[in-house]
């Protein structure tokens, strides 16, 4: 491994030295000292090292920079960032940003010298990738300390930045049974869950089931592949699991996380895996991350039936409850009793700069202007494959 340079500064607390590092196997190297920064926080999956992993046994960078800061010889933060080739969407400009963005991802560090040490990982950030183009940080929660210590350094170098804001659902539970929180959904969609549960346990038993190994995971996932590819497909939709880079994003997921925050069930009717749920469990709450049923379960709604029993189960294992993660699709609302909200940050060196210009004004006008124009599309197209109602949005 190549460490490019190591700066120091002083604190109240204590000397605090950052560090540059190329070689993606440090990542591996400080995955304890990682993990131990993270602790069990909502975020603690989308900013774990094995998150990052993951995303690079699929995807891999050329260009990778592992920022440290320690204090005391201590891990007292840590930044993931690469230069990475946008798609069609960002007109292929090159962003400097996280190699895996995940729905919650603060800036990793110790909370007490958070507010010194946040600013020298992004000097040491700029340092490296140059001070030209485009810094993208997705999907920092609004509440979290580390995006008023982003936004107190961009401010203080003199970079423009715009944020883009999303919201989120997600059911707290806090210790109250199910009965309890069945009560606060809607009346008709509290029955028609009822309804579709007795009618489905009609074709046969229903029961929620998790692999106990990894060695049992795997052919389920591959299952998994087919039924939610077949489900798009036949609403006239490509399949994200015919690119094979994404059914090996979705194995390392499998590999990396297993035991460390992941989350896969089914739904069983009888012997039939009628509903899957690859997400995971992080801080306390489950997170309902990718869904899919069997097209011809459908008439059935299994995945509701998914949420619900697994809601149930939350219940009386006094989780902290049920995270639908980002997006506004109004299904969630029917389950949910509070909202969070992330915040994205674009922040570049000169405004008319055509990287930034197009990430800060043309992308979201381009969306404002013709976004009513793609859901009509979007909904002629459903009454067009006779669709039902969309499923959760790719992430």
């Amino acid at each position: 491994m190549r460490f490019l340079f190591c700066t120091a500064r002083a604190t109240q607390l204590s000397e605090i030295s950052v560090a540059v590092c190329e070689d993606a196997r440090e990542i591996g190297n400080l995955a304890d000292d990682w993990q131990g920064l993270i602790q069990d926080s909502i975020a603690a999956v989308f900013t774990s090292p094995y998150w990052y992993l993951a995303a690079l046994d699929a995807f891999p960078v050329q260009q990778l920079a592992l920022i440290t800061a320690r204090a005391a010889g201590r891990l007292v933060g840590v930044l993931l960032l690469a230069r990475i080739r946008t798609d069609a969407r960002g007109l292929y400009f090159s962003r400097v940003t996280p190699p895996a963005a995940g729905d919650y991802q603060p800036l990793v560090a110790d909370p007490e010298v958070a507010e010194t040490a946040v600013p020298m990982i992004l000097d040491a950030a700029l340092d490296h990738f140059g001070r030209h183009g485009v810094y993208w940080l997705p999907n920092i929660p609004s509440d979290h300390p580390s995006l008023r210590h982003v936004r107190a350094f961009l401010t203080n170098r003199q970079m423009p930045f715009v944020e883009e804001k999303e919201i989120g659902f997600r059911l707290r539970i806090d210790g109250a049974d199910f009965a309890t929180i069945q009560k606060q959904w809607p009346a008709g969609h509290r029955k028609d869950v009822r309804r579709q549960q007795k009618r489905l346990s009609e074709q046969g038993s229903l029961s929620i089931w998790e692999p106990e190994t990894f060695s049992q995971a795997e052919p389920v996932l591959e299952e998994f592949f087919r039924v939610h590819d077949q489900k798009w497909l036949s609403q006239g939709f490509p399949g994200m699991f015919q690119n094979s880079a994404n059914r090996r994003h979705f194995h390392a997921l499998l590999k990396r996380l297993w035991r460390r925050g992941l989350h896969f069930s089914t739904l069983r009717c009888g012997s039939v895996d009628v509903s899957f749920h690859f997400g995971f469990f992080s801080g306390g709450w489950l997170q309902w991350y990718r869904p899919s049923y069997r097209h011809e379960f459908g008439g059935y709604s299994p995945g509701k039936i998914h949420v619900s029993m697994l809601v149930e189960r939350a219940c009386e294992l006094k989780w902290r409850g049920f995270d639908f993660l980002l997006g506004a699709e109004p299904y969630k609302a029917l389950w949910c009793n509070e909202k969070v909200e992330v915040t994205s940050i674009h922040a570049g060196f000169h405004s008319w700069t055509p990287s930034f210009f197009w990430f800060s004004r043309g992308k979201p006008f381009v969306r404002s202007r013709f976004q009513l124009a793609y859901f009509r599309a979007r909904a002629w197209r459903q009454r067009v494959f006779q669709r039902g109602p969309e499923p959760k949005r790719d992430q």
